[in-house]
């Protein structure tokens, strides 16, 4: 049984950093098939898309795990929120406000805004804000500031150690409720995530004794095996293509992604964590700039569609450039964040993330 144990001093963790950089290349992938022009017609490509989609888990899961590393020892809750806002919450309203006003005012309100808000300018504003539904990608924010506003529950359930026990009493609503449709209630994609969150914390409270009871590569192994059988049971058996989403309170099948992707979370930390004492330049550059590459990356997305429809620019795409579309997107992006800091110094915080 692995118990909670304090670290003793902060000390930063090459492995986790790295797991960072892997998780924004990730979600950039599974915004990146459309421009790949991958249409997957085949088991086997459902099996990639399942394995590859659904990344938010590992951002929360990292989020979790630095939030008690870094911030729970020195918690100041209107310090913590002000930060989130400058840093976080600025950088996202800034991204989205002109395409919102464009939407709202020039657009018709768009499709997926609600119908009795197309007449009320002020209030498709607040929706948009609040769903972060325009720009693909940015319905996390609304539900990080949530996870943000909830610390003090976190750090309540730290302070009883009942982590664990609180993971496992809330994991099976997760299974349940699945990701909310089109990701727009922020709520919903709370209540979704939150055992991931707490289970980072966990895994950042007790990595050491992780890290040593993963160590037998025969665990990594099994782990393997579980994450791949996972994904063959979405596909095969439940016939389920990507995330799942549904409303709150349709009862379906057990969303068994939610499920591989925590396994995969071990899977990454144990195999990451034999190159601790290794410097990888480029792949802690990624992880260094991953808030601003999650802030770019959809408008460089949705500008090179955008051009290839113009061009005429038509095919078959395969895995193969998936991977090429998805390490363009996330080279140029990030050239474009080392850009922008060049340019604003430390102020590009605000805008970016970093």
């Amino acid at each position: 049984m692995i118990t909670q144990s304090p670290p003793k001093k902060k000390k930063f963790i090459n492995s986790i950093n790295y797991f960072r950089g892997l998780a924004i290349i990730i979600i950039v992938l599974g915004h990146s098939y459309d421009l790949a022009h991958w249409n997957i017609s085949s088991n086997v490509g459902n099996f990639i898309q399942a394995l590859s989609l659904n990344g938010t888990v590992y951002f929360v899961f990292i989020s979790g795990f630095l939030y008690y590393h870094i911030f729970y020892h020195r918690f100041n809750y209107k310090k913590f929120m002000l930060k989130k806002a400058q840093y976080v919450l600025l950088p996202y309203i800034l991204f989205s406000f002109i395409p919102i006003l464009l939407t709202v005012f020039f657009d018709g309100g768009g499709a997926a805004l609600p119908d009795n808000l197309r007449q009320q300018p002020f209030l498709a504003v607040i929706w948009y804000l609040a769903t972060g539904k325009i720009i693909h990608a940015y319905w996390y924010i609304p539900m990080a500031i949530l996870l943000f506003a909830v610390s003090p529950l976190v750090n309540f359930i730290i302070k009883s150690d009942r982590v664990l026990t609180a993971f496992w009493l809330l994991l099976p609503v997760s299974l349940i409720i699945h990701r909310p449709i089109d990701n727009l209630n922020a709520v919903h994609s709370l209540i979704y995530f939150f055992p991931v969150y707490l289970l980072g914390v966990w895994s950042s409270i007790n990595n050491k004794k992780i890290y040593a009871y993963l160590k037998d590569n025969n665990k990594k192994i099994i782990i393997a095996f579980l994450a791949i059988a996972l994904g063959l049971i979405q596909i095969l058996v439940f016939k389920q293509t990507g995330n799942f989403h549904k409303d709150f309170w349709a009862i379906t099948i057990p969303d068994v992604n939610l499920l591989q992707k925590i396994l995969l979370c071990f899977l990454f930390m144990s195999i990451l964590d034999i190159y601790e004492d290794t410097n990888f330049n480029i792949v802690n550059k990624v992880a260094e700039t991953s808030f601003a590459i999650y802030f770019i990356h959809p408008f460089l997305i949705n500008a090179l569609y955008s051009i290839s429809l113009k061009l005429n620019i038509d095919y078959q795409g395969n895995f193969f450039t998936l991977i090429i579309t998805t390490f363009l997107v996330t080279l140029t992006s990030m050239a474009i964040a080392l850009g922008i800091k060049a340019v604003l110094k430390k102020n590009s915080r605000y805008l970016i993330g970093w």
